[in-house]
């Protein structure tokens, strides 16, 4: 018997649509539902909210279990490979954030009932204001609240099917309901609102020809969207919305980034600008407009683009005359953009009533910006000259202009008074006389010499008192330790034999060849217990650690001549096998990492490793390591390496080459004759070597050159800086080549690598800073996630010795006013820059030109840096401070036309007073030709005090 066919119901078939999320059929289903069906299905809807939601979240949680399974799985493994001894600690700190990541791509979507629920809603509740109600149900709230981008219309999954099932409706239904639903959009802060009715209430306020509601965040948010010409000027809403955008609050906080040079192909300000040039949006209306959004009020910010747009549409005088109080009204008390533009249109006027024009000025004579105020005069001038039988109805205006609390504009005033004295009558000098009582009396002086009247006495000038500078002492440059002696007995060694601090790591190979030498068996029995457990660091094709050649130190030692196989060799070799094929020998290598996968003095530190563990292979290992520091800072002592020479020529051993030039570059750079002298006694080669090195005075100082260059790496990354060496050669080939291969450029995705063992660097190099700096400073701009530089590299260069150039200057620069990415403590470069200040090292004049060039790039803003430098200078380096600021002035003092900022006015106050604290002399061109242009503002004056200052033979 067949089974009987069960019809489903309106509410069956639009319940099955929405759990299968498909939008577009239940447009379909809603449409073609008759009156009975649309009200069984309005019925059912709202119960079926949170049965749809609840079966939308079960395939996440069956997701989110999964994925904790699976999570849990790889961690146990990855504790597993670090237990055995199989991956290094950075690999496990690695493979352990890695088993967090989560694809969201693969996630289960919780939203998609969403929609159809919306859609179909919209297509059978009865009434508009209920549909609207429904629309904005919160259980349809989405994280992606913004997917109905106003800015760029409706997408085909956005409004769409809701037009769609509303277009079924009455029109007159419709027309209801665009009216709801532009009265339920709601202000938002940002320039894209965001809210969900916008979109489809502009779409259906076109498609009913509805009249729109007089409702504020409807028009800011049709404002909010790009304007683009050719949809504008078809634009239904276009007449009807835009005389409001002058009388709604917000629209000037949502357009306010606008920019009229040149106004964007999507701008507002551009799209008007053509729409009124072309005569589609008459000019009367946005003119009117913005005057009435002017005497409307508000803050400067909000009324910037209807500032702009004014502008924007250059009205002429014809347009701006009948208006004219209108823009005297605006020139008291509006915001500065909107007074600057009402009295520059005002200015270009003839008719004007004198009392209104008085009237005008007596408001505008008392504001605080200068430049309105000056602007304020001058226009007084014009009125004076273009009308002179009215100078006396003007002369109340001047006379209050001598009341205001800038002295700047009270001399202004006086000039002017002065130079117009012969249009003024008796009546108006008098009233000018009467203005004089808060005149300062040498100004006051200058108007009674004219117009008449007692003169006052004028007190002596004093002197202005002179800051008393007590700067606090600059602390001495730390003292360098003496380096702790290496571990006597092979128990010692083996309980400190992975560490990672790198003076530990010097103190461990010489204590591993010494007792290699003296106690083979005692070292062998210590160590064979710590291969068992990290012989698996020894499975990669490169050795880049320190901690991974002392472990093949110490299997050596238990295995003699044991070749330890790669992952990648033992891989291939298991395949081999399943596949009934031969294993390929294993060869042995040096597993030193290969030169473009290294920094090259991280290279150079694992030579000498790599030299002890082929010596001890070969059986030549000699009794001891001549470049063992014997300070802090790396650097060794020569009576200290002379000796060690005579021990290693009285055993008739040979030095390991690598070890033999890392000390010569560990040896200061100043050599006692005595130790010269008994160096000369040596008779070995490497002994004869030595003596050479020191009769010469080491290592030349090589040539560190450093460039700006943003050129792309072709990895998706710029280059920052260049930095190359230039050295002489010296007959060593290792150090040869060290000087000869190049600082490389650091990419910030994937060379974090060549960062590795930088702790070491300052010491390889503890005589020559700048070639050391040269090689960190490709790491300067790259980020913590990856191998980054930390600031305390900027102490080991401090400590360390030779001349300090541009390399260290720009890493000083960068780390005191670090980058956001960088999230460092700027305490180890400030105290680095005061050891380099105390020990008269610091390269000043290079950190102050690269700090200029970093306000100029727009890296730091030049209020940081004047409070920065002078917070320094008060810690003791004010005169390193003012060689700073003496090199960066040239580059941040205002350019000609230019306004100076309170930020420049300060720079260059500050500068006069290091030059004062630091008894400065000697010329700087451009302050020179900056304090000789005209003006009396209070830069220029400190300008001049400094000039005169460094002048001047004595510096006082």
């Amino acid at each position: 018997m067949e089974p009987k066919h069960v019809r489903l119901t309106a509410w069956d078939q639009v319940r099955e649509l929405v759990d299968a999320g498909d939008v577009a059929k239940i447009v379909e289903a809603v449409t073609a539902l008759d009156d009975a069906g649309r009200r069984e299905v309005a019925r059912e809807l709202p119960g079926y909210v949170a049965v749809a939601r609840e079966k939308a979240w079960q395939p996440l949680a069956d997701h989110e279990a999964e994925r904790d399974r699976v999570r849990q799985a790889r961690q146990t493994e990855v504790q597993r490979l670090r237990d055995a001894g199989e991956i290094s600690e950075h690999h496990f700190n690695q493979m352990w954030s890695m088993t967090w990541h989560d694809d969201w791509e693969t996630r289960p979507r919780t939203d998609g009932w969403i929609e159809p629920m919306r859609v179909a809603g919209a297509g059978t509740i009865g009434g508009a204001a209920a549909v609207v109600a429904w629309i904005n149900r919160r259980d349809f709230d989405r994280w992606d609240g913004d997917r109905w981008d106003v800015t760029d219309g409706p997408t085909a999954d956005g409004i769409e099917p809701l037009l769609e099932v509303i277009a079924a409706r009455p029109a007159a239904w419709q027309a209801d309901l665009a009216v709801r639903l532009a009265l339920r959009i709601r202000p938002r802060r940002r320039r894209n609102p965001g809210d969900q009715n916008l979109a489809p209430a502009l779409a259906l306020l076109r498609r009913t020809g509805v009249t729109p509601p007089a409702h504020d965040p409807l028009v800011v948010g049709w404002v909010s969207r790009e304007a683009r010409l050719s949809e504008l000027r078809t634009d239904p809403l276009l007449d009807r919305l835009l005389p409001l955008i002058f009388d709604a609050e917000g629209v000037g906080r949502a357009l306010r980034d606008e920019r009229p040079d040149p106004a964007g192909a999507t701008s507002w300000l551009g799209a008007l600008r053509t729409l009124a040039a072309e005569g589609r949006v008459p000019r009367t209306l946005l003119l009117d407009g913005c005057r009435r959004r002017f005497l409307l009020g508000g803050e400067g910010p909000d009324l910037r683009f209807f500032a702009r747009l004014h502008e924007l549409l250059e009205p002429v005088p014809a347009e701006i005359e009948p208006h004219a109080i209108d823009y005297l009204r605006l020139l008291p008390t509006a915001p500065g953009p909107v007074a600057e533009l009402s009295l520059k249109h005002l200015r270009r006027l003839t008719g004007l009533d004198p009392a209104d024009v008085v009237e005008a000025l007596e408001g505008l004579l008392f504001r605080a910006e200068g430049g309105l105020v000056r602007a304020g005069l001058s226009w007084l001038e014009e009125s004076v000259q273009r009308a002179p039988h009215r100078a006396d109805e003007l002369a109340p205006a001047l006379a209050l202009a001598f009341g205001h609390e800038a002295r700047a504009v009270q001399e202004r005033a006086v000039r002017l008074a002065v130079r117009h004295a012969g249009r003024f009558t008796p009546l108006g000098a008098e009233v000018l006389r009467g203005g004089t009582g808060t005149l300062a009396p040498d100004l006051h002086n200058r108007l009674a010499a004219v117009f008449g009247g007692e003169r006052v006495e004028e007190p002596e000038p004093e002197p202005e008192p002179e800051e008393v500078f007590v700067p606090r002492p600059l602390p001495a440059p730390p003292r360098l330790e003496t380096a702790i002696a290496p571990p006597s007995t092979a128990w010692q060694l083996a309980h400190m034999y992975l560490d990672d601090d790198w003076r530990a790591a010097e103190r461990r190979l010489a204590a591993f060849v010494r007792l290699a030498a003296q106690d083979r068996e005692s070292l062998r029995a210590e160590l064979a217990p710590l291969v068992e457990r990290h012989e698996g660091r020894l499975t990669s094709e490169e050795w880049r650690e320190h901690g991974d050649w002392m472990v093949a130190f110490a299997a050596e030692l238990v295995d003699p001549g044991r070749v330890h196989e790669s992952h990648h060799s033992a891989f291939i070799n298991h395949v081999r096998r399943e596949r009934g094929l031969p294993p390929v020998a294993v060869e042995e290598t040096d597993y030193l990492p290969r030169s473009n996968r290294v920094s090259p003095l991280h290279r150079f530190v694992l030579r000498r490793h790599a030299e002890i563990l082929a010596a001890l292979r070969a059986g030549t290992l000699p009794p001891l390591l001549l470049a063992t520091p014997s300070l802090s800072n790396g650097r060794l002592d020569p009576a200290e390496l002379v000796a060690r020479l005579e021990t290693l020529e009285a055993a008739d051993a040979v030095p390991l080459p690598a070890d033999f030039q890392q000390a010569l570059l560990r040896l200061p750079r100043r050599i006692d004759p005595a130790v010269a002298v008994r160096a000369a006694a040596l008779r070995s080669e490497a002994g004869r070597r030595a003596a050479r090195w020191m009769a010469d005075g080491g290592l030349p100082d090589p040539a560190v050159r450093v460039t700006w260059s943003g050129e792309d790496d072709g990895l998706g990354s710029r280059i920052w800086m260049t930095s190359t060496v230039q050295a002489a050669p010296t007959g060593l080939p290792l150090v040869d080549e060290l000087l000869a291969d190049q600082p490389r450029h650091v990419n910030p995705v994937c060379g974090g690598h060549l960062g590795d063992l930088m702790e070491w660097w300052a010491a390889v190099l503890p005589s020559h800073r700048e070639v050391v700096a040269a090689h960190l400073l490709p790491h300067q701009p790259v980020p913590t996630w990856s191998a980054a530089m930390h600031s305390r590299r900027l102490v080991d260069l401090a400590a360390a010795e030779g001349p300090a150039g541009r390399a260290v200057a720009i890493l000083l620069a960068h780390r005191i006013f670090p980058s956001p990415f960088t999230h460092d403590s700027t305490a180890p470069a400030f105290r680095a820059l005061r050891s380099l200040a105390a020990a008269g090292d610091l390269p000043a004049e290079d950190f102050g030109t690269e700090l200029a060039q970093r306000v100029l790039r727009g890296e730091i803003t030049l209020r940081l840096l004047v409070d920065t430098v002078e917070a320094e200078a008060a810690n003791g380096t004010h005169h390193h401070m003012w060689r700073a600021l003496a090199a960066a002035l040239p580059f941040l003092l205002p350019a000609q036309g230019s306004r100076p900022t309170a930020a420049h006015t300060d720079l260059v106050a500050l500068a006069a007073r290091l030059a004062r604290w630091s008894e400065a002399r000697g010329q700087i061109p451009a302050l020179a030709a900056f304090a000789a242009r005209k003006g009396s503002s209070r830069i220029l004056r400190h300008a001049r005090t400094l000039h005169d200052r460094l002048a001047s033979g004595d510096g006082t």
